[in-house]
């Protein structure tokens, strides 16, 4: 299994950090965060229960075949997961880009949780130059996510919609170039 080893980067309870490649046994992590009210409340609301386990499947398949980073955020040693992170080709205005995103467990936000995860995996892409130029999406209305976006180096390009889970939103266009960043 692949693991990014972990990093001490300040967060509240300043243990050791570190991203799990996401596997079978994480089906129950997207059912609490797919599910979850607030953590999709800016994402078009929770997904329907029968959808969760096609969207576990998928994202298995992709990092099986090695197409996507996806991870698992595990704050703390015992490496039980708060949530989860990526990296994976994606497609803006009919262009190919490569897109960012997250989602942490309600009990584990305002820890600096995943900025923390951010800079490993962003760290990871520039060591290994994949990735290098990177986009998120976060909407408008999620200032903890936007707040993370300015803290990883990323720079606002506009405001835009975005459809992940119904009808676009208002979103925050965001991106990295990871060839001239801190990482």
């Amino acid at each position: 299994m692949n693991t990014i080893q972990s990093i001490n980067d300040n967060f509240a309870s300043n243990s050791a950090l570190s991203l799990r490649e996401y596997c079978s046994d994480d089906m129950w992590l997207t059912e609490a965060l797919e599910g979850d009210p607030d953590v999709m409340r800016d994402l078009g609301g929770p997904t329907a229960h029968d959808r969760i386990e096609q969207i576990h499947r998928r994202r298995l398949a992709s990092v099986m075949e090695k197409t996507v980073w996806y991870f698992t955020i595990c704050p703390a040693p015992d490496g039980k997961p708060a949530g989860t992170i990526g990296i994976w080709e994606s497609e803006w205005q009919g262009l190919p880009i490569n897109e960012m995103g997250w989602m942490l467990l309600p009990a584990f936000q305002g820890r600096g949780l995943v900025t923390a995860a951010g800079r490993l995996i962003l760290s990871r892409a520039k060591a290994e130059e994949k990735w290098m130029e990177i986009h998120a999406f976060p909407s408008v209305n999620n200032a903890a996510s936007n707040a993370i976006c300015k803290k990883l180096g990323f720079s606002l390009l506009e405001e835009v919609r975005v459809a992940y889970n119904g009808p676009p939103q208002p979103s925050n266009h965001w991106k990295i170039e990871l060839r001239n960043s801190q990482y």
